[in-house]
């Protein structure tokens, strides 16, 4: 009988395919992964990867392939389930998505951006451990191709879940960075879930929208004047919200987010998902932060305005793909 670790994950997109890449190639886990728009070509021919980390040229396939999460209860019970969807809650819950899936002994992985992300997995599973997973890298999937351009450092610890004492949360959090780590990747252990997702944010909440409103990567950005007069604002912004909640982030992490891709002219994966006219993950990155700053009486001029233009790009999307309809006659005010 096998002793690996059992992984269930939910979202092969750029970074949960490295994902499964890394649990595999550390040899101590066997995935099952949920694929849909790519699952006939992935068990025809496995995703295709060049990998910072891995080297380029690869040909890759999960241990189990499955097009939803109903279908992998054969390969269970799992330990893990990883979710490395985009978080998009006003369109769809993932957590009711994965609940077939999960049994009393399952910890949820959330490998997801943005703040807030956790608490409908508390209320559905209050007696599950909820990981947080935070992870920088670059890393995108074209129709099944990979192309991972910086390196996978991921940071996991836990949620506190009130009705789990806090030392099998801590040692189920090392189980699994114990499991995903290897001698290609980084993984942590994460003492403080709440200030690595605020300090994460400093980037995403930033770069990602106004890249994805501007059309240009984080390069073209700078020289075009963009960081000095927008980014720079919007990330002062992020640190005073962070404040109101319990965070300090210092000064120099502005610093470090805008030299963080270079001298790449990188482009961030919400200028990606714009230009594949995909949906943009506004709320648990944007929405929520803003909204915690109403709450918290801090002025958020810049975010506000990223936040509701990145509101509107999102419904156009939306009306494209049929998801909302419009008045056939403009409402006009009485």
């Amino acid at each position: 009988m096998s002793s690996k670790s059992k992984v269930l994950l939910v979202g092969s997109g750029g970074v949960g395919t490295i994902a499964s890449y890394a649990l595999e190639y550390a040899g101590k886990t066997t995935v099952t992964s949920v694929l849909r728009s790519d699952y006939d070509r992935v068990m025809e021919k496995g995703f295709s990867i060049n990998s910072c980390d891995y080297g380029n040229g690869l040909v890759f396939k999960p241990t189990n392939v499955v097009n939803s999460v109903e279908a992998s209860k054969v390969f269970g019970p799992f330990d893990f389930v990883v979710v490395a969807t985009k978080c998009l809650p006003e369109v769809t819950n993932m957590i009711d998505v994965i609940a077939p899936a999960i049994t009393i002994d399952t910890a949820i992985v959330l490998i997801q951006n943005g703040i807030g992300i956790e608490t409908e997995a508390l209320a559905k599973f209050p007696k599950n451990v909820i990981l947080s997973g935070v992870s920088m890298i670059g890393s995108a999937n074209m129709d099944g191709h990979i192309e991972h351009e910086s390196p996978d450092m991921l940071r996991v610890g836990y949620f506190n879940n009130q009705n789990i004492t806090q030392s099998h949360q801590e040692a189920v959090s090392r189980k699994f960075v114990g499991i995903y780590q290897n001698d290609k990747n980084e993984c942590v252990y994460d003492e403080d879930v709440k200030f690595s997702r605020w300090r994460k944010l400093v980037y995403n909440a930033c770069l990602n929208p106004v890249c994805a409103l501007t059309g240009v990567d984080i390069g073209r950005l700078e020289i075009w004047g963009g960081v000095d007069s927008i980014i720079r604002k919007a990330m002062r912004e992020v640190l005073a919200i962070a404040k109101s909640d319990g965070v300090i982030l210092s000064e120099d992490v502005i610093e470090f987010m805008i030299r963080s891709d270079d001298p790449v002219y990188y482009r961030p994966s919400m200028l990606v998902d714009a230009e594949k006219q995909n949906l943009l993950e506004i709320e648990v990155i944007l929405g929520n932060p803003v909204r915690i700053a109403r709450k918290n009486e801090v002025n958020v001029p810049y975010l506000t305005i990223i936040y509701e233009l990145l509101r509107i790009v999102q419904s156009r999307t939306m009306e494209e793909k049929g998801m909302i309809e419009i008045p056939k006659e403009r409402p006009v005010p009485k």
